[in-house]
């Protein structure tokens, strides 16, 4: 039997490159992408008719408002579309019988620990975003998946490898915080494991980061060298001397991939070598 698929955020850094995956896996006859002219999460109505339209069998959830300082101005947006719309998600999903995949963030975790989350750590989000977020999940049933990730950098949309390509071509020194610990998480990665999490029928809480932890300054020294450039143009500085940013950034964030371990499933390669990979096809075009 055919089988369709419905995105949300289907234009998105993360949506763009889970449709085009999805399209290639053997099966699923057909992947809706409504943009956000056609679904606008803070309307139950609008969500309903979406997916009433489609009738999917299973539904990403990969719409977001992700604005993290902005989120802090408006937490009636924030919560209207993260937590709100995800209900609303839900509940259309129950109406046709599509089982959900929420994609979630490191942000609903307070940053405190000292090793890597795992997916059954309490959670305490510390900024509007994360308890938004948070909320999303709180709305999820026990048949659905949650994804978290995080710090997400991909061929689309607007992210930090991007970002250091364009200054590591315009020359200068540029200072990056190296006192906020976590892991780079590469879209097609995320997507490759999004993609067997569905294929497998799975359920519950999924930490999905690529392996290993760092900080942004070593993230981009590594991007510099990549380019050929000289890493001793970025240069450190600690969250203390930061300025500009109306929301808390994690001390420590982390992900634990625990639950792909004991499922048996894969998990993702270094972020030196995902980043690297990213950071050639984005030179190549």
């Amino acid at each position: 039997m055919a089988l369709k698929v419905m995105v949300t955020g289907g234009s998105g850094q993360v949506g763009s490159e889970l449709v085009t995956a999805l399209l290639n896996v053997e099966g699923i006859d057909d992947v809706y992408a409504p943009s956000s002219e056609e679904l606008d999460l803070s309307s139950r109505k609008s969500v309903l008719e979406a997916v009433n339209l489609m009738k999917p069998e299973w539904i990403f959830h990969a719409a977001a408002w992700t604005a993290v300082d902005a989120c802090e101005d408006d937490p009636t947006r924030a919560f209207a579309v993260n937590g709100l719309g995800t209900r609303f998600v839900v509940q259309a999903a129950g109406m046709v019988g599509a089982r959900v995949c929420y994609l979630s963030t490191d942000y609903v975790f307070d940053g405190s620990s000292v090793r890597p989350y795992r997916e059954w750590d309490p959670v305490g989000p510390r900024t509007v975003y994360g308890a938004s977020k948070l909320a999303g999940e709180m709305e999820v049933r026990p048949e659905d998946l949650i994804v978290r990730t995080s710090w997400v950098m991909g061929e689309f949309g607007q992210n930090m490898a991007k970002t250091l390509i364009r200054l590591a071509r315009s020359g200068g020194v540029h200072r990056f915080v190296d006192d906020q610990i976590g892991t780079p998480t590469v879209v097609s990665d995320l997507v490759e494991t999004l993609v067997e999490l569905y294929l497998g029928g799975h359920s519950g809480v999924f930490h999905v980061s690529n392996s290993g932890q760092t900080s942004w300054y070593a993230i981009a020294r590594h991007i510099f060298e990549e380019l050929g450039e000289d890493p001793g143009r970025i240069s450190p500085i600690s969250t203390a001397e930061l300025t500009g940013f109306k929301a808390p950034r994690p001390r420590f964030s982390v992900l634990d991939n625990f639950a792909l371990r004991g499922s048996g499933l894969k998990e993702l390669p270094s972020w030196q070598d995902s980043v690297s990979a990213l950071v050639a096809k984005l030179e190549a075009g």
